[in-house]
């Protein structure tokens, strides 16, 4: 498996903008209430209104909806350009404000600098009128920009870029060294894929920036290559782009959730690095163990494992049948990873914890991987003993298992 390191992971991008809660002060009485008024954000963002002092910034548009849990929204001068645009939040969050893209604000608070991200702390918001959203600054291909600075938390266009990388979060990295985020929506991105242009708010975190799109028609059509030919080995090596994987053997039966359904393969002949799962995003394709299918689709990360994700029904063929090979290990590898839904038979297996309701019906074990019973449900409580547990090995809320697809698969 491919381990894709990105710093501009939701759940770092919220800790890192102090963001979270509900807000306060949505005033629209009118009355100013600051210290100094009739600034804009260009004075801010330029330095002629120093930080870390109450201001007010009046008749500024929104050009976004709220982040992600209500954390926060920006807004920019209504001329729009260059160091026009900054990130407005509260401490208690922002739920109850009720300001839309293009409605027309005046913000009372406090300009605030965070690890580089100029924020705008808001004690209140007047909603005074409706105006356009300023027009998104066309930065090209990015190439021409030697600093994204001015740049930061304006709405931006940027064309022509290949998603080169997408990690475990399903946020990705572009051709211009930008990043793709999903601050406002989770977007559907696939590796490889080339977008004629991209537009959204342009993000500051852990020193580095991301286009944010703010609906998905800020995503233009992406432009996909043709697949490639690859094994389920390849995948796990971190093909960016689609795929063509030839009689791949099922190995499990499939489930589903609210995503769609998935299903075990791996190479015909089996062993370390052979296993893939397979996501088959909302379609309907019935599989069976021993099954040998031909697969086209994306290979992409999501929180640590490695997925083939098929969005067409014609790119799922059933070819023929044959029987799985199962790998014999006979003590716990030094690391799991390579082993990855590969299907494998552990000896000797203890149970060291029990399986109950409250562990979801997993248990931990001498092998230092759980037992799941996400295909087959099963009784054990701590000092059980198995001869052999057979199954694919997963992983799944940072903690590597394997399932028993029956009772044949625990001796």
């Amino acid at each position: 498996m491919s381990r894709i390191l990105f710093l501009l992971s939701l759940p770092a991008f919220l800790s890192a903008c102090n963001l979270g809660g509900k807000v306060i002060g949505d005033d629209t009485s009118g009355d100013d209430t600051s210290g100094g008024g009739g600034h804009t954000i260009v004075d801010i963002r330029t330095g002629v209104v120093p930080l870390d002092q109450s201001v007010t910034i009046e008749h500024v548009i929104v050009t976004s909806p709220h982040t992600q849990g209500d954390e926060g929204f920006f807004v920019q001068d209504a001329g729009g350009g260059a160091n026009s645009g900054i990130y407005v939040w509260s401490a208690s969050g922002v739920a109850n404000i009720f300001a839309e893209p293009g409605d027309e604000v005046t913000i009372v608070g406090t300009p605030t600098d965070f690890y580089g991200w100029t924020e705008f702390q808001i004690d209140s918001v007047v909603i005074t009128g409706s105006g356009a959203i300023p027009a998104p600054v066309d930065v090209g291909d990015g190439s021409a920009i030697t600093d994204w600075n001015p740049y930061e938390s304006v709405l931006i266009t940027i064309s022509d870029q290949d998603l080169v990388s997408v990690n475990e979060y399903g946020t990705g990295l572009l051709s211009s060294g930008v990043s793709i985020d999903n601050g406002f929506y989770n977007e559907d991105i696939s590796c490889g894929a080339t977008y004629p242009s991209i537009t959204g708010v342009l993000f500051y975190s852990y020193e580095a920036y991301s286009i944010n799109p703010r609906t998905a028609d800020d995503l233009t059509a992406p432009v996909m290559p043709d697949p490639v030919d690859a094994t389920c080995a390849d995948a796990q090596l971190g093909i960016c782009g689609p795929v063509r994987i030839t009689n791949a053997v099922v190995t499990s039966e499939d489930w589903d959730d609210d995503n769609g359904g998935y299903f075990f393969v791996q190479d015909e002949g089996g062993g370390e690095g052979s296993g893939l799962l397979v996501f088959l995003a909302d379609l309907s394709y019935d599989v069976a163990i021993g099954d040998t299918v031909t697969l086209v689709g994306s290979v992409n990360e999501f929180y640590g494992l490695t997925e083939l994700k098929v969005t067409d029904l014609a790119d799922a063929q059933t070819t023929g049948t044959s029987t799985p090979v199962v790998t014999v290990l006979n003590e716990a590898p030094a690391d799991w990873e390579p082993w990855e839904s590969c299907l494998v038979t552990l000896t000797d297996v203890d149970a060291t914890s029990d399986a109950t309701d409250e562990t979801y019906g997993e248990c931990t074990t001498s092998w230092n991987i759980s037992v799941d019973d996400l295909f087959y449900s099963f009784d054990a409580v701590t000092g059980t003993h198995w001869d052999a547990v057979t199954g694919p090995v997963y992983y799944s809320y940072e903690t590597w298992k394997i399932l028993p697809r029956s009772a044949s698969d625990m001796q």
